[in-house]
């Protein structure tokens, strides 16, 4: 018997840029009661007071990639508290993830630091910050052949940069 097709979606962060696409499932799954005695099961979405309570709009719970039932009325308080504790994880995810990007080094840097070297010049290091060589330890212990055919940068000039790298790492 083939398996059904997975509800989950994978939210976007930034979606209006289309920068970012997270890397944890979505968790927030409503759950439903039945009319009798039986155990609650997992719902198919959550309703429009679900989100009122939980301070959030359809198109924002469903931006965040939660799955939204206009059909269902009813309001369960377990609910609101997956939404806001949901909430609460997506702020984190996404500072993290602000404060990695900003963690990166800028490339104006990165040439700097490699045209630190005298061997470097710096229309080289840009073409070498091109080809992936991001710092002086990038280039210490680069490839010889493969840097030479990235850049095209003569293999003499190559090991010239590569032996100052290695005095200064």
């Amino acid at each position: 018997m083939p398996s059904r097709k997975s509800n989950k979606q994978t939210p976007k962060v930034g979606a209006e840029s289309g920068d970012y696409t997270m890397s944890f499932r979505v968790d927030a799954e409503p759950i439903v009661k039945s009319p009798k005695d039986f155990p609650p099961r997992k719902g198919r979405g959550f309703t429009r007071s679900e989100l009122k309570s939980a301070e959030l709009s359809v198109k924002e719970a469903r931006d965040m990639g939660l799955i939204v039932d206009l059909r269902r009325k009813t309001l369960h308080e377990e609910n609101v508290e997956i939404l806001k504790q949901y909430v609460v994880d997506m702020e984190k995810f996404v500072e993290a993830l602000m404060a990695e990007e900003d963690a990166k080094p800028d490339v104006s840097d990165m040439i700097a630091e490699l045209s630190s070297l005298r061997a470097v010049k710096k229309s080289e290091a840009e073409i070498l910050v091109g080809a992936g060589i991001k710092s002086i330890e990038d280039l210490a212990y680069c490839e010889l052949d493969k840097t030479a055919n990235k850049t095209g940068i003569p293999d003499d000039r190559l090991t010239a940069m590569i032996t100052a790298a290695l005095k200064k790492v």
